[in-house]
């Protein structure tokens, strides 16, 4: 009679949350890794006795990585500079101003590098990035072991590392070559917003983007001032002008979204883009609260971002999925608007889907890359444990993750990293913290 047959990893917990259709919950599940793929999902003891892994991870929910579909890693160096104010002055009086200055590659590494031990210390295991230097963005996600989709910004005047916008295409040119083959890495083209671009540099960006096969991604209808601003001069609402330049595409990721007509998601609908709702950062910047429940009926894609921890002014992306379910609820005066299980979703398969990677992550099944984290429940808040959905959605927190697995590999390991030097990292960041605050 055969023996156990060999795999990496074996995953065992109270409860697996696979994410799959119908969100069946495996009480003493496990989930079996090799080569950095899923080979089964089960009852524990019937994988037990079916494997016999390498190595071994034990907790209490046991469910797909966090996928953070908005974000700028490197801005964790300004979190907390500017606070309590409105996008516009914030961007001018205090963004823009400390980036020109501060903004280099050696200090965008070392953000990123603060803002991967962020995320994967919350279970977040993929993140999308929107900003300066990606090449180096890229060679820290790929040393720390996250998936990352790069996106290098396009912005219509001077920006660090671009001096114009043909540069910035040519960077987003050397990123899909170097990047083409991959097994973390993706590449998307980010044109910034309608605000910082004209019409005819965003049909440019699209046209660069279909020719590189990649994705695009842009801020859109982030606050009213953007949505008057491009109806008075272009005559046209954000989405509008979008579909007009031909960035509004399959594929395309909408970050915010908070001010969009019904004519504005048809046209979402109608092309196939998604959005990327991040409410925690829309609500500290003043700039409103996005439809969830709307969007949600829509019926067009949509994934959960935390932004920059720059306006958040952290990347756990648990507090995202507590104001997605949260937010309908109040706003709309109605507790059954969004359920616990599809805010979940949001940040799970929702965000996998959005991005492209819904065939690659998101769920727990035979076939997918092992992107997965686990829960440590064993806490006063997460007692007693009714239902795992509405104990993510309303009572975890980041600090409740105990393993983080990336492509099979544990990257997270009992509340520490395995590819990261934090004490370092957050010494250096704390030193150009003083440079930055005398400046």
């Amino acid at each position: 009679m055969p023996g156990p047959e060999p795999c990496d990893l074996l995953v065992r917990g109270d409860v697996v949350l696979t994410m799959t259709d119908g969100l069946p919950e495996i009480a003493d599940g496990a989930v079996a890794v090799t080569d950095g793929r899923i080979v089964a999902v089960g009852a524990s003891n019937d994988l037990a006795a079916r494997f016999d892994p390498a190595d071994e991870l034990v907790g209490g929910i046991v469910m797909p990585g966090l996928v953070n579909t908005h974000g700028h890693a490197g801005m964790t160096l300004y979190r907390g500079l500017g606070d309590d104010m409105p996008l516009e002055r914030w961007l001018h009086e205090f963004v823009w101003p400390a980036e020109q200055r501060f903004t280099t590659p050696e200090n965008v590494a070392l953000g990123t590098r603060l803002a991967i031990a962020e995320m994967l210390a919350s279970g977040t295991t993929t993140f999308t990035d929107m900003y300066f230097f990606q090449a180096t963005v890229g060679e820290v996600a790929a040393e720390a072991g996250i998936r990352a989709l790069l996106g290098q910004a396009v912005i219509g005047f001077p920006v660090p590392g671009c001096p114009d916008i043909e540069t910035s295409f040519r960077k987003a040119d050397e990123l899909a070559a170097t990047y083409r083959d991959h097994p973390l890495i993706d590449v998307s083209m980010a044109l910034h917003a309608v605000y910082t671009l004209s019409p005819d540099q965003l049909r440019a960006g699209a046209e660069h983007a279909a020719r590189l096969g990649v994705p695009l991604q842009i801020h859109v209808s982030e606050t009213t001032t953007e949505v008057a601003n491009c109806r008075e001069t272009h005559g046209m609402s954000p989405p509008e002008l979008l579909a007009e330049t031909g960035v509004l595409r399959a594929g395309t990721i909408c970050a915010h979204g908070v001010h969009m007509t019904e004519s504005d998601i048809a046209l979402l609908r109608e092309t196939g883009a998604g959005v990327s709702l991040n409410p925690e950062s829309n609500m500290k910047l003043g700039s409103g609260i996005p439809d969830v429940a709307g969007l949600l009926a829509s019926g067009i894609g949509l994934g959960l971002g935390t932004d920059g921890a720059a306006s958040n002014n952290d990347l756990d992306l648990w507090d995202s999925v507590r104001l997605a379910a949260l937010l309908p609820k109040g706003t709309g005066m109605d507790p059954e608007a969004v359920p616990a299980a599809e805010a979940v979703r949001l940040a799970t398969r929702g965000g996998a889907e959005l991005l492209g990677l819904g065939d690659e992550i998101g769920t727990l099944e035979p076939g997918k890359r092992a992107d997965l984290c686990v829960i440590d429940t064993d806490a006063a808040h997460l007692t007693p444990a009714y239902h795992p959905t509405s104990l993510l959605a309303y009572a975890v927190h980041g600090s409740d993750v105990v393993h983080t697995v990336v492509d099979g590999r544990p990257v997270y390991r009992d509340r520490r990293h395995l590819t990261l030097d934090l004490p370092a990292t957050r010494a250096a960041v704390n030193k150009l913290a003083r440079d930055i605050a005398s400046a």
